[in-house]
């Protein structure tokens, strides 16, 4: 290596005559600049940090885009989900979309169809109209909740031909015309 430049100094040096503080960094490279040299300043001497930068810098560079690949792949992979073969780029499914203008058309009038979505509000088959609403809106919490009474007022009981009540002088009246000792059909009162 016949170049050095001290990044911490910013001077140039052979590499022979190069002394690193502790702590200061030099990159050294041939005389073709086609390789480069990492040293760091030591304890007492300077340190080869990396052989290679270049071939360093070539092999970060491999895996990085192998990691891309490899994500970009698994990201398709999950986009497309197991498509048949014959439906799996975008060519083809633009191809099969043009030369089924029905289904496309159908797809187009299903989404014209939709309900859009309101922040607040779920979607379901459960179509109310304003007017229902309003009504439902006027029902008073728990107005449903009936519980029938054990005992209720004469008063609420309708009388007709079969169901009547009995005052307290027919009562009487019925019993006077029967004595205690009295029978009727062979019973006793």
């Amino acid at each position: 290596m016949a170049n050095v430049i001290l990044l911490k100094r910013g001077l140039a040096t052979d590499l022979g005559n190069l002394s690193l503080e502790y702590g200061e960094m030099a990159i050294a490279y041939d005389a073709e600049k086609k390789s480069a040299q990492l040293y760091v300043g030591g304890e007492g001497d300077k340190i080869l940090v990396t052989a290679d930068v270049a071939g360093a810098v070539s092999a970060a560079l491999q895996q990085a885009n192998q990691y891309t690949d490899t994500k970009v792949d698994e990201r398709i992979k999950a986009l497309i989900d197991n498509a048949p073969t014959t439906l799996d780029t975008f060519n083809e499914i633009a191809t099969a979309l043009q030369e089924n203008q029905s289904a496309v058309d159908a797809i187009e009038a299903a989404i014209g169809n939709k309900v859009d979505k309101v922040e607040g509000k779920d979607l379901s088959d459960e179509n109310y109209t304003s007017e229902e609403k309003t009504k439902l809106e006027g029902i008073a919490p728990n107005a449903n909740n009936y519980t029938h009474p054990a005992t209720h007022e004469a008063t609420m009981i309708v009388e007709d031909s079969t169901h009547k009540f009995v005052t307290e002088t027919e009562k009487s009246t019925w019993s006077a015309k029967l004595g205690t000792g009295d029978t009727i059909d062979g019973g006793t009162f």
